[in-house]
């Protein structure tokens, strides 16, 4: 029997490749068990991505979503014969990095992330791949647009997030090196811009934003957006454009793409081939909710096997009892937890990974009574 595990990071709690060992750990030594790092965007997609194609984790001082130094990695490595940079979002202005607070959101910017983005055009790669999971920030991606050229008008207010005081952008001094290189934002859900599934009143209450604040943010991006030419305000209807605070949006602002960021990974890693001779394939992510099938994790890997005729167990932290689709694409939805605990304590990285492990042992004795019954 072949079984592989891929899952998702648990966000704050475990990486990809430790919840599929512990998994994995779950099952006897005779069946061959293949550990697959995978992610959709989110963090842990540079270590996916390395734990196939390789490449060099390259230093970069660069700043965290308040403005404080800080040393963060992006990825150099070939695909498809082409030099490309990957780089995380989650590790530069990661929500993981500060406090969810109203005080946050008012002054987070994703400036940090340019600087990063100019960093890897030192390095002459000819793709740049932004992950755009697990941001801090909710500042409409203005903060990117200005490290990599963008004039934002006028000058900078009290509040650093530069969404609450900018009324016009000039893009006439974008990095002219962009023209040869194709930068490509990763996205894990489908959330346009604007409008009541924008990123302010989605993802803004995620980051401690009050809801004072998210109408403010609405308000100017509104504000921001109708000042722009009909192509750009078009691309900022597009999905994805809302992803990561609305980084998505100003990836294409500044002439990128937005791709899914399952199906772009997945593609990467050779992940349809991988799995293809498997029994029986593990996934899951930290939560299953009606947003896991706009493109998470335990949802690609769920289509991709129901369409080679493998069956999937999904596995998680906790789960809605509606869940859309993923009810009929896995056998199982099975949160981890082994009794009443609090959020805290859930979290925790040693439970995780024992909780991850004592539900492998789980699935495991099943197969192997189905088996033994045959």
């Amino acid at each position: 029997m072949k079984i592989v595990a891929a899952i998702d990071s648990f966000k704050g709690s475990a990486t990809s490749e430790e919840l599929n060992t512990a998994v994995l750990q779950g099952f006897s030594d005779a069946v061959d068990k293949i550990n697959l790092p995978i992610a959709d965007g989110g963090e842990g997609t540079m270590a996916a991505i390395h734990a196939s194609l390789g490449g060099e984790y390259i230093g970069v001082t660069t700043q965290d979503p308040l403005g404080k130094e800080i040393t963060a990695v992006f990825l150099l490595t070939k695909f498809n014969g082409r030099k490309i940079a990957v780089i995380e979002s989650a590790a530069v202005i990661g929500i993981n990095l500060v406090e969810q607070t109203d005080d946050t959101t008012l002054n987070a910017t994703s400036y940090g992330l340019g600087i990063m983005v100019r960093a890897a055009l030192k390095r002459n790669v000819q793709q740049i791949y932004l992950t755009l999971g697990g941001t801090a920030t909710s500042d409409g991606g203005l903060g990117f647009l200005q490290a990599i050229g963008a004039v934002l008008h006028p000058k900078q207010q009290a509040e650093a997030n530069p969404l609450l005081w900018t009324d016009t952008i000039d893009f006439t001094g974008l990095d002219a090196r962009f023209s040869s290189v194709d930068m490509i934002g990763l996205a894990d859900v489908s959330n346009p811009y604007l409008g009541d599934n924008g990123f302010a009143n989605v993802f803004g209450p995620q980051k401690g934003a009050s809801a004072a604040t998210i109408q403010r943010l609405n308000q100017r991006a509104e504000k921001l957006v109708a000042q722009l030419d009909d192509r750009k305000r078009l691309n900022l209807a597009k999905s994805g454009s809302g992803a990561a605070g609305g980084l998505g949006g100003a990836i294409l602002l500044s002439g990128g793409q937005l791709q899914s960021g399952f199906q772009t990974i997945a593609a990467m890693i050779g992940f349809k081939d991988k799995i293809a001779q498997a029994d029986m394939v593990i996934t899951g992510e930290g939560r299953i909710d009606q947003q896991t099938e706009q493109g998470k994790v335990p949802f690609g890997v769920a289509t991709t096997a129901h369409e080679l005729g493998i069956p999937v167990i999904v596995i998680c932290g906790s789960r809605q009892s509606d869940i859309g689709e993923m009810d009929q694409l896995a056998l199982a939805v099975l949160s981890i937890q082994q009794e009443p605990i609090s959020l805290k304590a859930a979290m925790d990285h040693e439970e995780t990974l024992k909780n991850a492990y004592l539900t492998g042992r789980g699935i495991a004795g099943i197969l192997e009574g189905m088996t033994e019954a045959k």
